[in-house]
Order: C-alpha cells, then sequence, then structure tokens
C-alpha cells in the first residue's frame, strides 16, 4: 500500500491567478478562491491573469479545502457567478429620442 506524502504536488487544470504578492498568489480553481504561499506551489503562474495549470502541495490543497483526504476535489458550495442571468443595460429614452431627430 502506497502512503501519500503531504508534500507531494497535487495538479490543478485551469486556475487563474486574481491578484499576487511577493508571498502568495490569490488563485481561482473551479468555484473557489484562495491564497496560495508561493513556497508551496509549482508552476508557470506568476502574476495576475495568468491562467493554465498549477501544482499545489497535497496538504496545502487539503488545509484551503481544494481536495478531500482521498484527493478527491471537493466542490464549492457557493452559487457560481457565471451562471447568474446576464446584466441588464439601461436603455435611456431620451437619448433614443435625440439621435432620430
Amino acid at each position: 500500500m502506497a502512503t501519500e506524502d503531504g508534500d507531494d504536488l497535487v495538479p490543478f487544470q485551469d486556475v487563474r491567478v486574481i491578484r499576487s504578492t511577493a508571498p502568495a498568489l490569490l488563485c481561482r480553481t473551479g468555484e473557489k478562491s484562495v491564497w496560495l504561499p508561493r513556497w508551496h506551489i509549482s508552476g508557470k503562474l506568476w502574476c495576475t491573469g495568468d491562467r493554465g495549470k498549477l501544482f499545489i502541495r497535497r496538504w496545502v490543497a487539503r488545509d484551503r479545502n481544494l481536495i478531500d483526504a482521498q484527493g478527491a476535489t471537493i466542490p464549492s458550495p457557493v452559487r457560481s457567478l457565471a451562471r447568474l442571468p446576464p446584466a441588464l443595460h439601461l436603455v435611456r429614452r431620451d437619448r433614443d429620442v435625440a439621435l432620430a431627430e
């Protein structure tokens, strides 16, 4: 039986960097946003706007509730903003009337 080391790296696909500081990255993975210390991650994501694969130490992923004890991804209980209806846009009637004249 193989034992898992907490320092093993776990791959996460389609991670987006929301904010970056010298010691950490605020990353969005799935529907969760979490701060990840730079010394506990590996990959080519460095600054705000970067997107791609990120490797996170197993114990950090568990601590941030990204994976369960078996290593499976934990879904977020928060409804995704992507599933919300699109924003409504205000159309000013006086502007349309002025353009028609």
